[in-house]
């Protein structure tokens, strides 16, 4: 079948209802043999009014419709045409749904030979990609797109992403395959057929630079040690410029020296240096003559793993590149964030049918071949993969050999540098022997990380699912095969501890929802007793052990719940329905991190946003009894091309004011209308953005640009994607949406802000306001104000509905760096005549 006939299709639409909307442009790639032999391509004029959305997304104007053909003209033409093909798409189920709804609307009934999804092979052949949309494929596999959300050019570029994943299933080993075969007959569509045509036609043994586990097989450890000659910062930094396309900073030069200065007189600093000076490659040159110097151990941290990752693959390889220097490095995490393969091993000989969990089996199967390290990072699992994949890990207990956390630690003991991000920071001082230096970029996200990391929640959902993979006797769970080994009359008893368990969690969930803690312990005892009587009549039985450590969890999780209310670090969070709730518990454990700090010759807290009101006191919680150095570097033209325009014809900020809400959109659209560009506006709640949306819906406000808005569900990254594709857009998002996002496009670029991101205050109210809201507040806002300007030619705009930042204490705090001349406060008229010079 792989070298047979397939048809690529892709459809342009009005929409999304296949019954209502029309198609406006189809295109079909032949491929056969393994060839591409042809492309038709048409236009169609069932529908000729595009909304302003299909028209940005796609690049068709109505003009380009006058005088194509319709659907029912070239029907025919189009069913001979697919006949005896292989149906190809990239999320095959709406463009063949679209395609035989409209075959049926002429009488005519499509069925075609076999079915492929490219979106399924993309998810199991290329498991390291984080996300499936065409454009993300061809970015990551060189495959050339013209132009997006175009048919033919669509059509093309999945295509030769089909193509490109056929060779990589031919040169994968005839073991591994076999597994992808027998799991591929759980899914929805005919991949099955294709391993099959490619076993029969290929037999590729495992190489040798595999080796097996349980029947499985996963790359080898590759890992080698150079050690540096003497290097210094100097000598680094004039070879780095020399041989780079980067221009000379003195400011670069002289943090680097600071910085390694401080790891040679063994001294801690907290340091603040402008956005834009290169304080990354500075203190990664800092860190590689250090190394050279003295051998010493060198950790950094980072505020997010993208971050991590970023400046691994970006930031380092670059340096190392220029440099031509046999420097390493690796990044390391705590011991669950590598795959643990008897967990992996439970996994994959569970018999279960769900499509979702087989995706996650096929696509481990790949990755094992093709990863080095393990790191779970690398493939994202997210909802039921994450669960599923949890609980195996769960119910295999703990590996006596964890293959690639050992690998890790291996591979940081050989390493120059040691790359983290600040969620693992505590797991990476606790495991790692013999560490000299600690540098922590993005300091600023620091205490937030450490906060998270403490944190277990504890949801309804999770529960039940937990509660619910235990399952009954006519199901295909744990229980049912722990009762197929043993036939006895605690079938019954351990059928009514589950029922009694799955209503525990709702009994729970319903006292804490109600605020009685006393009834919610109570519960808890109950359930604790409940896992104790299952656990004692499971215990010592045939094939006993994975229901018993899945139930033991369980057991234990409920203790640590008990635990946490009794002692009050709880939070309780959800709304009228108990379902809802979830808990969050807090505990801290800092004491055991300033042990392992104190163990640190050298540690330097490093950011562009890091002085608070000139003072770093809201840094005192890390370094605790250590004394330590502060310096801030500063641009006075850091801001020159960014303005902050303040409206002064609005009220207070309020989100029931409806002369405020009035404000706001009238605002909006002033810079809509009168620029004709793109606007992001950043919301604090879910609640104003929603209420904005359905407005300028309902009454047409902006029906000449695309309205995108960000929901709790919505990918931050895909949304970026579309609003960075468009010329005219609105974009509605919250200020979590900020972090990592990068604007593009040349011009003028503009983020509103209905109010300062102070984050909701806690129950300590405002006790804390100077210490932890403001700098938190500070740090969003300085955030927010990068991304308008990210290259030095870029002109960026700031819209503040919020006046406060004028009258308050608080007021320099925000201000600080920018030129008093681009702080700009007006009413709607000054701020036409402003953009009308933009």
């Amino acid at each position: 079948m792989y070298k047979g006939k397939f048809a690529v299709v892709d459809l342009e639409t009005t929409g999304n209802n296949k019954d209502r909307d029309a198609v406006i442009q189809l295109s079909i790639v032949f491929i056969d043999q393994m060839t591409i032999t042809s492309q038709f391509t048409t236009f169609l004029s069932d529908e000729t009014e595009l909304s302003p959305f299909i028209r940005e997304l796609t690049s068709i104007e109505p003009e380009m419709l006058e005088g194509a053909p319709k659907f029912e003209t070239v029907a025919g033409e189009l069913f001979d045409m697919l006949n005896g093909y292989t149906f190809v798409a990239h999320n095959v189920d709406f463009d063949l749904r679209f395609l035989q709804s409209h075959f049926e609307k002429v009488n005519m009934s499509y069925q075609p030979l076999n079915i492929i999804d490219t979106v399924e092979l993309s998810k199991i052949f290329l498991p390291s990609l984080i996300r499936y949309q065409l454009s993300e494929i061809t970015d990551a596999l060189g495959v050339e797109l013209t132009n997006a959300h175009r048919a033919d050019a669509d059509a093309l570029a999945t295509a030769h992403i089909f193509l490109h994943i056929i060779e990589k299933m031919t040169e994968t080993n005839s073991e591994t395959l076999k597994k992808l075969y027998h799991l591929s007959k759980h899914l929805k569509y005919d991949l099955q057929a294709l391993l099959f045509s490619v076993l029969a036609d290929i037999q590729c043994p495992p190489g040798s630079e595999l080796e097996q586990y349980s029947g499985f097989y996963f790359k080898k450890e590759a890992v080698e040690h150079v050690n540096l000659e003497p290097v210094s910062v100097d000598e680094l930094y004039k070879k780095y410029i020399d041989l780079s396309d980067e221009t000379y900073r003195e400011d670069q030069l002289i943090l680097s020296r600071e910085i390694f200065s401080r790891f040679e007189n063994k001294t801690h600093l907290a340091i603040e240096a402008y956005t834009g000076l290169g304080k990354t490659t500075a203190f990664l040159i800092a860190a590689v003559s250090y190394h050279s110097m003295y051998q010493k151990k060198i950790l950094i941290s980072t505020s997010r793993k993208i971050l991590q990752n970023q400046m691994m693959t970006d930031a380092f390889l670059k340096l190392k590149k220029v440099l031509d220097l046999p420097v390493t490095a690796v990044n390391f995490k705590g011991r669950d964030n590598y795959i643990d393969l008897e967990a992996f091993n439970a996994l994959l000989n569970s018999d279960d049918r769900n499509h979702e969990i087989n995706i996650l089996k096929m696509r481990l199967l790949i990755w094992l071949l093709e990863t080095s390290t393990g790191d779970l990072s690398e493939i994202e699992l997210r909802g039921p993969e994450n669960a599923y994949y949890r609980t195996a890990r769960i119910q295999s207990g703990q590996p006596s050999k964890h293959i690639f956390f050992e690998r890790a630690l291996n591979q940081s003991n050989m390493s120059h540098l040691i790359f983290t991000n600040h969620y693992f920071l505590q797991d990476c001082l606790s495991v790692l022997d013999h560490l000299d230096v600690l540098v922590v970029d993005e300091a600023h996200q620091l205490k937030n990380a450490v906060s998270e990391r403490f944190k277990r929640v504890f949801t309804y959902q999770d529960m039940k699912f937990f509660v619910g993979q235990i399952g009954s006797p006519d199901q295909d769970r744990l229980l049912s095969g722990y009762i197929a080994d043993n036939q006895t009359a605690s079938e019954y008893l351990l059928v009514d501890l589950i029922d009694k368990l799955n209503q525990n969690v709702d009994f729970l969930f319903s006292r804490l929802q109600a605020g009685n803690i006393k009834k919610a312990v109570k519960v808890l005892d109950e359930g604790i007793q409940f896992t104790s009587i299952f656990l004692s009549t499971i215990r010592s039985t045939n094939n006993y052990q994975a229901l018993y450590n899945h139930v033991h969890f369980y057991r234990e999780s409920l203790e640590e719940l008990k635990d946490g209310l009794l002692n009050e670090i709880y939070q309780i969070k959800g709304g009228h329905n108990f379902q809802l709730v979830k808990v969050i518990l807090t505990e801290s454990d800092m004491e055991t991190i300033h042990n392992h700090l104190g163990q640190l010759s050298s540690i330097i807290l490093i950011s562009g946003t890091l002085e608070v009101r000139e003072s770093f006191k809201h840094l005192d919680f890390w370094f605790k009894d250590l004394p330590y150095d502060t310096k801030v570097m500063s641009l006075d033209s850091l801001h020159d091309r960014t303005k902050l325009f303040i409206p002064s014809d609005i009220p207070e900020y309020n989100t029931e004011d409806e002369e405020y809400f009035y404000a706001l959109v009238e605002y909006i659209s002033i810079y809509l209308y009168e620029t004709g560009g793109r606007l992001m506006v950043l919301f604090s709640n879910y609640d104003l953005l929603q209420k904005i949306y359905d407005f300028t819906k309902e009454v047409g406000l902006f029906n000449d640009f695309a309205v995108l808005k960000q929901t709790k569900s919505t990918s931050a990254h895909k949304l970026l994607v579309q609003y960075n594709q468009l010329d005219r857009a609105l974009l509605l998002a919250t200020t979590s949406f900020s972090e990592g996002i990068n604007i593009e496009g040349s011009g003028d670029k503009c983020v509103m802000l209905p109010k300062l991101p102070f984050p909701v205050p806690s129950d300590n109210h405002f006790k804390s306001f100077h210490k932890n809201d403001l700098p938190e507040a500070v740090f969003r806002f300085r955030q927010v104000i990068g991304r308008v300007r990210r290259h030095p030619d870029d002109k960026g705009l700031i819209l503040l509905m919020d006046n406060r930042i004028l009258s308050k204490s608080y007021k320099n705090a925000f201000l600080k760096y920018f030129p008093s001349e681009n702080v700009i406060e007006g009413d709607r008229k000054t701020f036409k005549a402003f953009l009308s010079h933009l």
